[in-house]
This record gives C-alpha cells, structure tokens and sequence, in this order.
C-alpha cells in the first residue's frame, strides 16, 4: 500500500475557490436572481434584489455615521430578517461585525465590546430567548449607555443602533441617544453604495466568540475567503440550487447559522416554517432535532407534512444512529449530512455525500472538503502523523482556518502548530511554513479516507487506565426509548481516578421512582446495583417508570461492567452552548456539588 494511504492524512484539492468579498458575492447573486426569496421570517420578506439594496442603504448609513473598514460593529440580535441586513451591510463597508449571544448578561456584552474596542453595537427591542418570556433590549441599553447617549462602560463605543422588532407599540424615548434602524434605512432608500477597492478577500469581515464546552470564549478572526467558500462548498456537497428552500434553526450569531444558512426560525417555529415554506433542507444540531422530534407528537400525525424535506446538515455534536434512524423515519430526512468542524475552521472541514452509505453516515462525519487537508497525530506528539486506523488528535489546514484570535497571542499559538511545507508544492524552508489548526478531538482515519471522530480529548474518561469514551454509551443509551438526551462525564474518584456519570432527560410522561429528587434537582446517587434482571428494548417498550438501576442494566447489555455508569444523574433539560452543545463542564460542576453533598449526609 502506498505511504500516503498509510498515514491519516489526506487532501481534496478540485475547482479553483471563490475569490470574491461576501458584498460584492452577494450584488452578483443579486444580479442573477433579482426576484428570487432570499430570506423570510414570519413577519418579513426579501428578495435578493431588496436584500441587496437594504444592505446598500444601511451600508452608507453606516458610512455617513464616520465607521470605517476594519473597524468593529458587534450585533447582539436574535433570528432576525434585518440581522440577514446587517451582516451584508457590514461586509459591503468593510467593518467586522462581531455577533454576540443575545442571552448575554450586561457583565457579558460589555466584557465582549471592550474586548474587540467595538465602535458600534446592533440591538433590537425586544429578543426572544429559548424558555423565557421576551427580553427588553432596554436592560441591555441600559448597562452601556449614559442619558446623553455616551457609553459609561466601553470607551470605544460610539453608536447604538436600535431594531425595532416590538410586536406593540415602542417606547422610543427609553432609547436617548439611540440610532434607529428603520430611519437609517429610510434616510438613504435607493442609494447605491460604492464598495471600497481596497476590501480583500483576504480581510477579516467577522469575529465569532466560540461557543465550545469550556467555560472561557475565545474571538476567533474570520475572513471572506473563510465564510463565503465554506458556505459555497457545503452548498455545493447538498447539490443545493436557487430552487431549494433552507430552514435554518441554528441562531444567527453563531457560525453555523452565519455561514450555513440565513433563514431564521426558534425551535417550536421549525415545523412550522418547515410545512409553510415547504422547505427542501433543514439544519441543526443533535440537541435541535431531538427538541422538533419531541415537539411532533403535538402535532398532526397526517404523513405528508414533511414530504418537501429532502435534505439537511447536523452536527456540533456526536449523532447518534439512534436519533438519524428517528429522523429518517419521522422528518422523511433520507439524506440528511453529517458535518464536522469547528468556529476556527469556519466552520465545517468535513461532510458526508448524498451517496454515502448508511455505515458510513451512522458512523463517521465523512470526508474532508475540497480545498481542505486534515491529518491525525500523536496527542502527545503532533509532529507525528499516525497510521490510518489509529486513534489521536485532528488536525486541520488550508482555506478554512481562522486567521487568529482577536487580540490574544498566547491562545493563537495554542491553537496552531507550524511546521516546514515538504510537500511537492512546498520547499521545506522557514519561508514555507505550513499551519495546522488543533481541534482538540480525538479521531480516527478509515482505509477510505471518511473520519470517525470518537470524542473530545478532555472529555475521555479514564478509569483506572483505561480508556473510555463517552459518546459510544450516550448513542446506546438514546437508543432506549424512554430517554430523550444523555450526557456522560467523568467525575474523580478516590480508587479508579474518574467513574462513569450519566446525566439523563428522559421522555415526556416518564417519571422517576419517588425518593430520587434532591433540592429540586432529580438525582440519584446510589451506586451500581449487581445482580438485577438485564432489561431489553422488548420488556420495556411499555414502560413508564425510569429508574437507575434500568439505565445500568441496558449499558450492562452491550458494555462491560467497566463502562456501567456509577451515578446517575436526572436533569430536566442539559446545559446547552449557543450552538447546542451539551456543556459537559456545568454537568460536572453539577455533579461534584451532588457528591459534596452526599459526602456531608455520610459524614
């Protein structure tokens, strides 16, 4: 066998990449298909053609207020069709627009806005957030601006400017000093806005503050080339056209929902959106899905409903074959794609194909993107690249990778390793080096090439030594059909090092045993039971009642006694990131608080 299919590494290289800024990208679309919808919510609108003047209008507001290329314009917006506008208008100007999470507390968004030095912040009246009533942008108005329209709290910044989204009446007087979208608007309808030749492709137009499982975001640099191929080539990997109708869940601040799709909807609003518009794709995350999943048996059980459905994209998170065979079965989802990436690489580095085989989908996240290099190395040694096989850190190169960190040196060079190019096209010296991008993942490369990515490096469990991977248990454990979502983490133990914990959401309608609910939380932490009757998907199908010693005994049916979880912990939903990410950290945090306490009743 050859050297190079050997090694994990491997290269697509085809077509040429786009070389074009996003406005200019978006003025071309714009040409070519004047009427076509681009984006729709339920209360508005655009074509592409109004899409591209809006953008141009709000651009040389923007403009006529002093901003200037390069400078910061942060957006602190929900699923909006003027965000969709402001994130042209800002790469037509050239300002790098920095979405922040609307869920923000005023700790938080004034911690941002003094980070990247913003000269502007983006805010709508009101903001819907997932289990809350609708917030008032007052609240966060109010924590950054003074009575004279000045910021008390971030030097840097200069303008608010206000979206009125309010489904009554707005109290515009409770906004002094505020710039208001729609008289911007207004004021320069019709005008064209001259884009600046000195934009590159090369420029960072966005800043995205990951929203990984650790408890500190980093502002990851993006720029044109990053957003506009990524978007292109996933596009292209879904055959998507002018014809397809996208359904995009994922929040609009966060890179999948920025570069994968600009059609906004909350969650109870998917299904909706999904029969109304007749929406060919649908995207999202595990937690996304399983949240629609649950939400179908409210719903009209009439089999056509979802029959538009052809195709769609998750990822974020390990997909269970459990929940793809649910989709399938339940959205009409067929050729749903698995991705794979990061908010550093733009995000997405590899993706499955429409013709792959149901193995290769349940199992993998596919192959890598055109114009993309990955590689897996030694997690204690990145200058050594494994065998196709072997499991060990994922590394990443090429078009997609972040530019930096926004003002943060140390935590760039973490995150990269630069070694000399000796490839063919490279010629070894200082002046070609070649940058790979860490993922943090542990993964491993199949003889053809698809990626089996087996779980975040740091969420591993060692037990006593051995090895034991988290996502293998939580796809066992959706398959029972009284669990809705699991997540399972390492806590310390005195003996073993770290056990296996497994915090569950069960299904509506299920209860737990009396005696298992503490201090509002459902938990129980007894420890493993021996002995008991194994339970099979057959005795439980009727089932009504979840206990711990049921979770046991269905891992104890695939899994040896090492990989039985030895608390369990009853969650009414999981602690999520913006992009849906289970935030194993909290689970933790949440777990040891648990364990201190049952020390104390021991004690």
């Amino acid at each position: 066998m050859p050297a190079d299919q050997e090694r994990q590494i491997i290269t697509d290289i085809p077509e040429l990449l786009l070389e074009n800024t996003i406005g200019r990208q978006l003025t071309a679309v714009a040409t070519k298909f004047p009427e076509r919808v681009a984006v729709q919510t339920e209360c508005i609108r655009l074509t592409y053609k109004q899409l591209d003047q809006q953008s141009d209008a709000l651009a040389l507001g923007l403009s006529r207020l002093g901003l200037q290329p390069f400078e910061r314009v942060a957006a602190c917006l929900g699923n909006l069709a003027e965000f969709v506008v402001v994130i042209y208008a800002c790469a037509k100007l050239g300002v790098i627009l920095a979405p922040l999470n609307p869920a923000y507390t005023e700790v938080q968004l004034i911690s941002a806005l003094n980070h990247i030095s913003a000269t502007c912040v983006v805010l709508s009246t009101e903001t819907s957030l997932p289990y809350k009533a609708p917030r008032l942008a007052k609240v966060h108005f109010q924590g950054v601006v003074e009575k004279e329209g000045r910021s008390k709290n971030a030097p840097s910044l200069k303008h608010v400017l206000v979206i009125n989204n309010s489904t009554t009446q707005c109290d515009r007087e409770g906004f002094p000093g505020a710039l208001w979208y729609d008289e911007l608007l207004e004021k320069h309808h019709g005008q064209l806005f001259d884009q600046s030749p000195i934009l590159k492709p090369s420029d960072i137009i966005n800043i995205q503050f990951t929203s990984g499982t650790t408890s500190s975001p980093k502002a990851a640099c993006l720029t044109h080339t990053n957003i506009l191929n990524n978007g292109f080539l996933v596009g292209s990997g879904m055959k998507l056209t002018e014809l397809d109708v996208i359904c995009c869940a994922p929040p609009l601040f966060h890179c999948f929902g920025i570069v994968l799709g600009l059609l906004a909807a909350m969650v109870r609003a998917v299904l909706d959106s999904v029969i109304k518009h007749q929406a060919t794709a649908l995207y999202g995350v595990p937690t996304m899905f399983l949240a629609e999943l649950a939400e179908l048996p409210k719903r009209s059980a009439r089999d056509n409903l979802f029959l538009s459905l052809r195709t769609g994209l998750i990822g974020g998170s390990a997909i269970a074959p459990a929940l793809r065979q649910r989709l399938r079965k339940e959205l009409h989802l067929s050729s749903l794609l698995n991705i794979y990436g990061m908010t550093e690489s733009s995000p997405v580095v590899c993706m499955t194909r429409l013709d792959d085989e149901d193995e290769i989908n349940n199992f993998t996240v596919g192959s890598v993107l055109p114009h993309t290099e990955i590689k897996i190395v030694s997690r204690d040694r990145s200058d050594q690249t494994l065998l196709r096989g072997q499991k060990g850190e994922l590394l990443m190169s090429g078009y997609p990778l972040m530019k930096c960190y926004w003002n943060d040196e140390q935590k760039t060079a973490d995150a990269f390793v630069v070694e000399s190019d000796t490839s063919p096209q490279g010629s070894g010296s200082d002046q070609n080096l070649k940058i790979w991008l860490r993922s943090g993942d542990e993964a491993a490369m199949r003889m053809d090439g698809t990626i089996e990515i087996t779980g975040r490096i740091k969420d591993i469990i060692i037990r006593g030594g051995e090895n034991i991977y988290p996502a293998e248990i939580e796809n066992f454990l959706l398959q029972h059909n009284l669990v809705n979502n699991v997540a399972v983490v390492g806590l310390p133990d005195d003996y073993y090092g770290e056990v296996i914990s497994a915090f569950i959401v069960v299904q509506e309608h299920v209860t737990i045993p009396e005696g298992q609910a503490q201090d509002g939380l459902t938990i129980d932490l007894r420890e493993n039971s021996k002995g008991q009757a194994c339970i099979t998907a057959d005795n439980i199908s009727h089932e009504k009642v979840l206990t711990s010693g049921d979770i046991r005994d269905w891992v104890r049916t695939r899994f040896s006694r090492n990989n039985i979880p030895k608390f369990v912990f009853w969650v009414s939903r999981m602690p999520l990131t913006a992009s849906g990410k289970v935030e194993k950290y909290k689970l933790k945090d949440i777990g040891l608080k648990a364990l201190l306490r049952l020390e104390e009743v021991r004690l």
